[in-house]
């Protein structure tokens, strides 16, 4: 898998990925995936992407501590080729992580993170469950004062 870092342009994006474990993204060439959707037998096996690029998750946040496991408010950084980015982007316009704002793109990292502190009372559904507010459980601490 290719950590694609720069660009015919030599321009890069900064990913900013809310998803806890990230995201691997591919890039497949068109005209191959048009070539498999008009043939006429079934082709068994997937295709196979031209370019991947592995997007680091909420977990690789700098201020995530695994032991307090708090998500809501964190995003992975990932630097990746503007032109990948601007294809991917394209090719996946419909796919629900990108329309619902959880990896979204800004040419420089100090916009991205600017971005990701705007976002971070926004849930995303990914956080885990808050233990000491879930509904019928009481800690064992609790019950005797």
């Amino acid at each position: 898998m290719a950590l694609a870092t720069s660009s015919r342009s030599g321009a890069t994006v900064t990913v900013i990925c809310r998803m806890p474990s990230g995201l691997v993204l591919d890039l497949y060439d068109e005209g191959v995936l048009a070539a498999r959707a008009q043939a006429t037998q079934p082709i068994m096996t997937p295709p196979v992407p031209k370019e991947s690029i592995r997007l680091a998750g909420a977990r690789r946040d700098p201020r995530y501590h695994k032991r307090e496991n708090i998500m809501l408010g964190m995003g992975g950084r990932t630097e990746v080729s503007a032109d990948f980015w601007e294809v991917w982007t394209k090719q996946n316009a419909n796919y629900m992580p990108l329309k619902k704002g959880l990896i979204f793109a800004m040419p420089k990292e100090s916009d991205a993170v600017a971005r990701l502190s705007e976002l971070r009372t926004e849930r995303t559904g990914l956080e885990g469950l808050d233990k000491d507010k879930l509904p019928g459980v009481t800690p064992f601490d609790k019950e005797d004062a």
